[in-house]
């Protein structure tokens, strides 16, 4: 899961997000003026073990909101693999087909 902005003003938050060394990152708001900061996902990786029990501790006691809206996010590389392997059947069948009828004479 890619977490994306989550917003809030809790400066414990912050502290509390920055101290496990995640993947999750806080940021200091530039756009919104109702929040002071913003925490999400610094990379494609998604969340790690420890961002997701901090985030369900946080819930627990109530200090973030139970809606995190998250990124659908799509690994590329079993779809890129696949293009390949196909590409690479398919192509050399193509050209042993092409090699056996076509070009012989």
């Amino acid at each position: 899961m890619i977490v994306n902005d989550y917003y809030f003003n809790n400066e414990k938050i912050a502290i509390l997000i920055n101290d496990i060394n995640g993947n999750l990152k806080v940021y200091k708001t530039k756009d919104n003026p109702d929040f002071d900061y913003y925490f999400k996902s610094q990379s494609a990786g998604g969340i790690t073990l420890q961002d997701m029990y901090l985030l369900k501790i946080m819930n627990a006691q109530k200090i973030i909101s139970n809606n995190i809206s998250i990124k659908i996010g799509f690994p590329f590389s079993p779809a890129i693999l696949a293009g390949f392997l196909i590409s690479v059947i398919y192509g050399d069948l193509m050209m042993l087909f092409i090699k056996k009828f076509f070009l012989v004479m």
